[in-house]
């Protein structure tokens, strides 16, 4: 009886020393016992491991069923089907208003709508750990979650009855576990310091990005990816007055929080948003800091330019996002050279933070409120100032491309209205049911202005700082056609909604069937018909047929689907091509005349079988462009994609594949003879970037007159590169550039237009004496962003994609990434033609 006396006395101990830490909280804290403490729910000491993602979900949905002050959200799925959630604080009384104080808080963001701001509650948003492997956000929000909800204090439950606060514990949850499972899989007891271990070097994988590596922080603007989608449409929700954005740096760096440095600030946005809001925020931050003893810097570093980033693009919404870093620990503590460095000291700083920038909030509410009203009426007033007045855009070949680019708009909640009558704007013809008008006076002009900038209305000098690309624009990355006019351009219906695909009809035939390869989805559907069976063609030259709707004339890259030598019926073919019409939005027509009105008739050697693609993706170093190139192909084309780890790739049976993409460097010899030869029996080799060095060496050696002359030669363009690394008048920070296309190469099927926009990272382009045929080449027209003139002249006649012929392949090279951060649908087209109809001989022979 006494031993079992014992155990109840020591469980009842060990609970109560796990009911809360007075390390975070303080000794004389006054917390509700009623509310489970993080470490009586994950059974350890917050901060001597690394809390699991779903339990940290599990958590916030008890803090919601144990207390009246919060509620729990699901807002979005990731690509790995975790839960994207917010758990709500706010006071009782304010929990069952929640969507009236929501509504009336909007009344902020319309410029015509009256505020009393002694009612409105001020929005505080904590946003943690968008970057996977940057682990102190998600366990110092279990921290931040659990004081402001078991907090008693008279004087804090005053102040939660005048904000809510929204908290995510993770931007990245894919990205947080990936993390999450490698440091706790080789975590130590005792820890283990020395940062040469293997627990602080990370995956094979990187941690930083989501599923496809992306980097989700610069994804606010272009919303390529599933969880920045889910997260802006919430986002839109409540429009945080303020927004904590919580990241890591350098192990040996103390904390970071701004203000940044000016030369950063967009000069499109209020300046108050920097002198005030920013300075409220840094007050209570550098004395929440100096109270524990951290150590901090400001104005140093980071950027408010643009609105890629979690902490810019509240900036461009009337609230105020701030960067949050500090230093990493990749685990339980490391060894830096300032001392070892502490995973819970991590915590306590960012702990210390998100409680600091509540407490700004209330204590200056109104002055956060008014500066967002002030901010949204601004934009309409500012819209005035630019020397157009509206924008129309559209294309007529496009619809796929035209709804893609509606939806975009439309999640930023950019008002888009239909046109009404047809337009000609600098030498484009705007079609009404094909083409849309934004006017530029509207509250969210300053993300309109940004989404299609041009260097016309934002001019930047030397004295600017670019943390990352400096020609964010999307409009230019999605290549879609827009033309900006000085003159108001009459409008129709406002658009409230992405329109559906359109269906289409279609007749049997016994012939054949042909589609347009205009359409930025027709991949889609190509490749969607060789999955069920069908054996598709490629016109190369065009044609005009009679079809069941009348004459149509079809352009090079047209999809020819013949009756005859399918092992599909007629009736099963027309099936298939119904199917396909419908889930792609295409319009197929139905052929039964293959003497063509003009053009090449239908039996025409120049209509050519197209043989399925099969993929192989290969790492090797740049994990960015193969993340983008997978999130390409898997969600936009849904075209499978085999990827396979640079050490694997020696014992791979490369017969398997039609085409072989190659994202990094320093592969094999072995590799690169057994490539050469694969490439010589017919295969496609798409060199990106980081490659192009190892691949023209491994595929295309140039003979040398000895030792010294040959490493000349291949060192050449790492050298360049080198030099130009060095060399800051030859940097380019991302910026987009007019290109010529050549439309006549295959690699072209589908666009119409030879002027394209290319974004720049580097002079460097291609080396001619490997290019057979130059498919993109860039001019020295600047459209957006920053580069000083030395850099820019290096430009003109840059080769960004050629082709190269070897044996009966061939291989294709990108100077740039061309599915960068896959809002460039502009360049990747170009990608997925090499991949479906090879390179420089106009067919891929196998």
């Amino acid at each position: 009886m006494k031993k079992i006396f014992l155990i109840f006395v020591l469980g009842l101990y060990s609970f109560t020393s796990l009911a809360q830490d007075p390390y975070y909280f303080g000794e004389n804290a006054n917390l509700n016992p009623e509310i489970p403490s993080p470490e009586e729910f994950f059974g350890f000491k917050i901060g001597t491991s690394l809390v699991r993602y779903d339990k940290v979900v599990e958590y916030f949905r008890l803090l919601a069923d144990k207390s009246d002050r919060a509620s729990f959200e699901v807002f979005g799925l990731t690509n790995q089907n975790r839960e994207q959630v917010k758990l709500i604080i706010t006071s009782p009384q304010n929990q069952s208003q929640l969507e009236s104080i929501r509504r009336s808080h909007l009344n902020l963001i319309d410029p015509n709508a009256s505020v009393n701001y002694a009612d409105e509650k001020v929005i505080v948003e904590l946003a943690y750990n968008v970057h996977g492997g940057e682990i102190a956000g998600t366990d110092a929000s279990v921290l931040t979650a659990y004081y402001l909800v078991a907090n008693e204090d008279p004087d804090f439950v005053n102040k939660l009855s005048q904000a809510v606060v929204l908290i995510e514990p993770s931007q990245n949850p894919d990205g947080r576990e990936r993390a999450v499972n490698f440091i706790n899989g080789f975590q130590n007891d005792p820890a283990i310091a020395d940062p040469n271990d293997i627990g602080h070097s990370g995956g094979w994988t990187p941690h930083r990005g989501n599923q496809y590596w992306n980097d989700l922080n610069r994804d606010w603007l272009a919303l390529s990816q599933i969880e920045s989608k889910n997260r802006v449409a919430y986002y839109h929700k409540w429009y945080p007055n303020v927004y904590l954005d919580f990241h890591e740096m350098g192990s040996s760096s103390t904390y970071y929080f701004e203000p940044s440095p000016l030369s950063t600030w967009n000069k499109i946005l209020p300046q108050s948003n920097y002198n005030v809001l920013t300075a409220i925020l840094a007050n209570h931050f550098s004395q929440a800091l100096d109270k524990i003893g951290s150590l901090y810097f400001t104005k140093e570093s980071f950027t408010n330019l643009s609105p890629i980033y979690g902490s810019t693009y509240p900036d461009y919404q009337g609230g105020v996002g701030v960067t949050l870093e500090v230093g990493s620990t990749s685990g339980v503590e490391v060894e830096t050279d300032a001392g070892i460095r502490k995973f819970s000291k991590n915590l306590k700083d960012n702990f210390e933070i998100g409680i600091a920038a509540f407490r700004a909030a209330v204590e200056e509410k109104e002055t956060f409120l008014k500066e967002q009203k002030a901010f949204f009426e601004s934009a309409v007033q500012q819209a005035d100032g630019l020397p157009y007045k509206a924008i129309v855009f559209g294309s007529k070949d496009d619809e796929s491309l035209n709804r893609l680019f509606l939806d975009h708009l439309l999640r930023h909640h950019i008002e888009v209205y239909e046109l009404t009558k047809s337009i000609t704007q600098n030498g484009k013809t705007y079609e009404p049911g094909s083409a849309y008008v934004v006017t530029l006076k509207q509250a969210h002009f300053r993300i309109l202005q940004s989404i299609f900038e041009e260097n016309e209305t934002n001019k930047y000098d030397k004295q600017t700082t670019f943390y990352d690309i400096s020609g964010w624009s999307t409009a230019h990355g999605y290549g879609i056609p827009f033309s900006k006019s000085a003159a108001v351009i009459e409008s129709g219906n406002r658009i409230l909604e992405t329109p559906a695909t359109k269906e289409f009809s279609l007749n049997q035939s016994q012939l054949a069937y042909v589609f347009d390869y205009k359409e930025l989805l027709a991949p889609k559907a190509l490749y969607a018909i060789q999955s069920k069976g069908l054996i598709p063609r490629v016109a190369h030259l065009p044609f005009t047929s009679k079809t069941a709707t009348g004459e149509h004339a079809f352009s090079a890259g047209s999809i020819v689907i013949p009756i005859a030598y399918q092992s599909k019926s007629a009736e099963e073919i027309l099936q298939i091509l119904q199917e396909t019409s419908k889930e792609v939005g295409i319009q197929i027509y139905a052929i039964n005349n293959g003497f063509s009105i003009n053009g090449i008739d239908l039996g025409s050697n120049n209509i050519k079988v197209i043989k399925k693609p099969e993929i192989a993706l290969v790492t090797g170093g740049n994990w960015t462009a193969f993340g983008e190139v997978w999130s390409l192909l898997n969600d936009i084309y849904k075209i499978p994609v085999v990827k396979i780890k640079q050490e694997n790739i020696d014992r791979a049976d490369l017969s398997r594949y039609s085409s072989i993409i190659l994202t990094g460097s320093n592969y094999s010899e072995d590799f690169a003879k057994n490539l050469s030869n694969w490439v010589d029996n017919g295969g496609t080799v798409v060199s990106l970037s980081t490659a192009n060095s190892w691949t023209t060496k491994a595929l295309f050696p140039k003979p040398a007159s000895n030792k010294q002359e040959s490493n000349q030669v291949q060192n050449s363009s790492a050298n360049q590169l080198a030099r130009i690394s060095r060399n800051s008048s030859e940097r380019l920070n991302g910026i987009i550039i007019r290109a010529n296309l050549d439309l006549k190469n295959p690699l072209a099927f589908g666009i119409t237009d030879s002027s394209r926009y290319s974004l720049k990272t580097s002079v460097i382009g291609l080396d001619s004496s490997f290019i057979e045929k130059t498919v993109l080449k860039s001019t020295d027209t600047l459209i957006s962003g920053y580069a000083e003139a030395a850099a820019l002249a290096k430009l003109k006649g840059n080769i960004i994609v050629g082709t190269t012929s070897k044996g009966r392949g061939s291989v294709v090279f990108f100077a740039e990434s061309p599915a960068f951060r896959n809002y460039w649908f502009s360049s990747s087209r170009l990608l997925i033609n090499a991949l479906f109809f090879g390179g420089s001989k106009g067919q891929r022979r196998f």
